[in-house]
């Protein structure tokens, strides 16, 4: 009825209404024009959407979402941005050449001297001849003194003086090192030859020492002045420094492909032993999130885990940590810096029981099913056994699971031993299996004090530290306290302290005897300039348990 009048207007107005088939043809003639095109030039007309569009019509609003995860994902993976953000710390030592050869040829024969003959009759032709000849007469042949002539990448030249029986004076050779491996820069130079330190006794137990300071290469093994790590709670600089030295080092092996994808970490200052009435809580847990959201931040998803229950409840350390990692500020609310990446872990669960949307940083207890597919990285904090209960039965499977998928697992401060039971028995069944798996860990960081006796931690006296992302070197430090002649401790008096090292080792840790020689008693040296510094931390930055 409609369209009845519109058609009547256009006609004469004596002409009496269309029909109802002249509409209809009219109207078909009009849909007709419509859709034919005029040419290759002009743009089609729309045609009038159907009345009931079929399903193919609503495929292309599915491909939207397609487009905002293309955007989500743009960029290089994840691992791809770890490895950048390690190589962008990577410091560089002077290469090889003939000047930096020479430079380092004078400072091993000064500083070394003829210390270097261990390295001549452990590794060389010329030792194994001196074996042979004064096998059946000792003093018939006795090198006495070795000289470092020249070196390159790939061999250490040495002129040797030898003692011979019933000559007059010292009859020099000449002897060739060669290296276990080739080395282009002076870094590489110095991980040989401390790996040619051997076994202890070839070389004095401070050549390592010597070593370290290298002509050329670089200092990624001092630690900062003003430490006080036996005084509690520590300054925020002390803690940033432990966190940003294990988050590094755990950081540098999980981007490199050839460490094992099971690894644990050891950082045992005070604060963070659980051995001593002087642990914080906060302390590893501040830990925990700064490695979880460096990881996070390259978009590697990783989860958080600590035991549950093992039938008589949890270790009293431990008592507690998993409810406080959801509590803990992570600066992951709406417009912060890290916004999102704890997904709704901290928002209230939801009513109708379904389980809340993870992030990048998630947290789990220990065990086989707390593993996702799509975790990249799994943190275990402080692994232990119990009386009648062992973490080994729930660790396992757990860690076998993430290497099965390239998951790398951490351990932070492991204690992986077996436990008396309440009878006084150790379990002796499967023993040596959970022995090799304690063992099998790939220990990325290593950090405890040395102290005068084990039943009172008190003074420190020195440190070992180890890193892998630095070749693994094991740095025995002892502590010196300067401005004071204290025998103690002068922090009362506001004197400076600093760690020195007087030891390195690569491939094996020092022995007690070697620590014993190297680490005296003494931790107070002689009065100097005295650098007064806060010893433990301002009232702003305790937190109410300290």
């Amino acid at each position: 009825r409609a369209v009845q009048p519109r058609l009547a207007e256009s006609s004469s107005p004596s002409s009496s209404p269309l029909s109802e088939d002249a509409i209809k043809s009219k109207l078909a003639s009009i849909k007709r024009t419509r859709k034919r095109p005029s040419g290759l030039g002009s743009a089609p007309a729309p045609a009038p959407p159907p009345a009931a569009p079929p399903p193919e019509a609503v495929a292309p609003a599915a491909a939207e979402p397609a487009r905002e995860a293309e955007a989500v994902d743009d960029g290089p993976p994840p691992m791809e941005r770890l490895q950048a953000v390690v190589a962008g710390r990577t410091e560089f030592s002077a290469p090889l050449d003939a000047p930096t050869a020479a430079a380092i040829a004078t400072f091993l024969n000064e500083e070394l001297g003829d210390a270097m003959l261990g390295w001549v009759l452990a590794h060389t032709e010329l030792g194994k001849q001196a074996g042979g000849k004064n096998l059946w007469s000792r003093g018939a042949w006795v090198p006495q003194t070795a000289r470092l002539e020249s070196l390159d990448g790939s061999v250490l030249r040495f002129s040797v003086g030898v003692q011979e029986r019933g000559k007059q004076g010292l009859t020099t050779l000449q002897a060739e090192l060669p290296l276990p491996r080739a080395a282009a820069t002076a870094d590489e130079l110095r991980h040989a030859l401390l790996s040619l330190l051997g076994e202890e006794g070839a070389l004095p137990a401070s050549a390592g020492a010597v070593l370290l300071r290298l002509p050329g290469s670089t200092d990624d093994w001092s630690l900062p002045d003003e430490l006080w790590l036996n005084t509690t709670p520590y300054p925020r600089s002390v803690r940033n420094m432990f966190y940003e030295d294990v988050l590094q080092a755990m950081q540098a092996a999980v981007a490199d492909p050839s460490c094992p994808r099971a690894m644990k970490v050891t950082v045992t200052p005070p604060e963070l032993n659980m051995e001593m009435d002087s642990y914080r809580v906060g302390s590893l847990l501040e830990l925990v999130r700064e490695c979880a959201l460096g990881f996070a931040e390259t978009g590697l998803k990783t989860r958080v885990c600590v035991q549950g229950p093992m039938g008589g409840g949890v270790p009293r350390v431990l008592s507690g940590v998993n409810k406080l990692l959801t509590l803990m500020d992570w600066d992951a609310g709406a417009g912060e810096a890290h916004a999102g990446m704890l997904g709704d872990v901290q928002l209230p669960k939801p009513e109708d029981g379904s389980a809340q949307r993870e992030g990048l940083v998630c947290f789990g207890a220990v065990g086989e099913d707390q593993v996702g597919p799509r975790d990249d990285v799994v943190i275990v904090l402080a692994p232990q056994s119990m009386v009648g209960s062992s973490i080994y039965e729930l660790l396992r499977p757990m860690v076998e699971r993430c290497e099965a998928q390239g998951t790398a697992v951490i351990l932070i401060n492991p204690e992986l031993d077996d436990v008396l039971s309440s009878s006084g028995v150790m379990g002796v069944r499967g023993r040596s299996e959970r022995i090799a798996f304690a063992a099998a860990f790939e220990e990325v960081y290593h950090f405890r004090n040395v102290y005068s006796g084990t039943t009172f931690m008190f003074p420190i006296l020195g440190s070992v530290r180890m890193t892998r992302r630095g070749g693994a070197k094991r740095v025995l430090y002892r502590r010196r306290e300067v401005g004071s002649t204290s025998s103690v401790t002068n922090r009362e008096g506001g004197g400076s302290e600093r760690y020195e090292p007087v030891g390195c080792w690569v491939g094996r840790e020092p022995t007690p005897r070697e620590i014993t020689e190297l680490v005296p008693k003494q931790v107070s040296g002689p009065v100097g300039n005295v650098v007064v510094k806060p010893a433990a931390a301002p009232t702003e930055e305790r937190m109410p348990w300290d």
